[in-house]
């Protein structure tokens, strides 16, 4: 009698898809790592960058700049 009420199996995912899905999780990973970094260059930038660097005291003549040219 138990063999009246059996369920059917679920059918197995598909492959394809399976390998899609995985494809797009690491796709939007690496655009969030991505923007993760952007995010951080502005801040270090915000916070470092500008007139600090150019008037640092690890350079020669910081008020004047840089005289020399390539070439």
């Amino acid at each position: 009698m138990s063999g009246l009420f059996k369920t059917p199996s679920a059918p197995a995912p598909d492959p394809e898809l399976k390998a899609a899905q995985a494809r797009q999780e690491a796709m939007l990973e690496q655009q969030e790592k991505e923007k993760r970094m952007q995010i951080a260059a502005r801040q270090r930038a915000r916070r470092v960058g500008g007139q600090r660097m150019l008037l640092s005291k690890t350079r020669e003549d910081a008020e004047q700049g840089v005289q020399t040219t390539l070439g």
